[in-house]
């Protein structure tokens, strides 16, 4: 789910690295991102697989060796082939996802984070299914909890790695099987890249990929797994 999660070690790597000035001890860093995400979405019978873009961002908050983050993302709607019980179709992909964390530096090179996530995927049957406008969707709410460093590069930037686990509840809803709760986890792992345009204005460059399984589902027989490839970039500004 977040893409939101890698992005949290590195922003206070960067602040403490030797390049930069700590005499400030308050930073509210805003950012932007586009993200181009390769989408897997597999149940017993078939599965759903496409290409999706979305539009997303956050602030950052950091004072002194403590940071807090808060992000959102989502998807402009996209037709995608979905392979159920072996028959071809194409259905209306939307994706979803919010994070709030907060970590802390143990030094200039890793930081350790703790968190609460949200993720949600909807599918729509479009006009030529015999099922048009039946909606199916996926959603997992609960806390993680990573860890990730950051490196400087002479003063090029600031390459970073990071890597997280999360445990949240599940509620799967559809046409065909109606309503059901369970359980839900996964990791996230995240490599970056951030360098400066100006004194106070970032780029970056991230690849990004989660893991989940959706599984002990009271109502249903079967488990849901969900795995999604994100490459992103992002501009962010240092206040």
């Amino acid at each position: 789910m977040k893409h939101i999660i890698s992005h949290l070690a590195v922003t206070i790597a960067a602040l403490l690295s030797p390049s930069t000035s700590i005499a400030q001890e308050l930073w509210i860093i805003p950012n932007i991102f586009v993200s181009s995400r390769n989408f897997e979405y597999s149940v017993v019978n078939g599965n759903v697989h496409g290409h999706i873009n979305s539009l997303g961002g956050g602030v950052t908050g950091i004072y002194r060796n403590f940071y807090i983050d808060l992000s959102g993302e989502r998807n402009l709607s996209v037709n995608e082939e979905s392979i159920i019980n072996g028959l071809s179709n194409t259905i209306e992909l939307e994706r979803t996802d919010f994070a709030a964390s907060m970590g802390y530096a143990i030094n200039g090179s890793i930081s350790t984070f703790v968190g609460y996530k949200y993720g949600k995927s909807t599918l729509t049957e479009l006009a030529f299914s015999p099922f048009a406008g039946a909606k199916t969707s996926l959603e997992g709410k609960g806390w993680f909890i990573g860890a990730g460093g950051g490196w400087q590069v002479y003063d090029w930037g600031t390459f970073s790695f990071s890597a997280a686990y999360a445990k949240m509840v599940a509620n799967y809803n559809s046409f065909s099987f109606g309503t059901a709760e369970g359980d839900a986890s996964g990791t996230s792992l995240g490599i970056k890249w951030k360098a400066p345009l100006t004194n106070n204005l970032y780029y970056d460059l991230s690849l990004i990929r989660h893991d989940y399984y959706y599984e002990d589902f009271r109502e249903l027989d079967f488990d849901i797994s969900e795995q999604i490839l994100s490459l992103r970039l992002g501009i962010s500004y240092r206040f």
